[in-house]
């Protein structure tokens, strides 16, 4: 999918011509499902799966990647693998599609 894209902080990335930067934003829509709540987006208030409340928990892996498989599911993304592993250093990290997201 193409949209405007953002930086690691989350905000919009603007091209050189000054204009919003356009290009493949799945990971980015899989990374905003996975650390947003339930109840941060007007639209869909269901949308949401938690993962900082997983962190330091038991159970992080196969509890995580459920909520995480059924979010992008209900959203229209195809899963085709799926984990989510606690790090020593505390940060979690899921990977969905082969692709690595990091959640501190």
């Amino acid at each position: 999918m193409t949209d405007v894209l953002l930086d690691n902080n989350n905000d919009l990335i603007i091209a050189p011509n000054g204009d919003f930067s356009l290009g493949d934003s799945t990971l980015q829509e899989v990374q905003s499902i996975i650390v947003s709540y339930p109840g941060w987006w007007k639209q869909f208030p269901l949308v949401g799966c938690a993962a900082p409340n997983y962190i330091g928990s038991p159970g992080v892996g196969q509890q995580l990647s459920n909520n995480i498989n059924q979010q992008l599911k209900i959203d229209g993304k195809t899963v085709t693998s799926l984990t989510a592993s606690l790090n020593a250093d505390g940060t979690l990290t899921i990977n969905v599609n082969g692709q690595s997201i990091v959640v501190e």
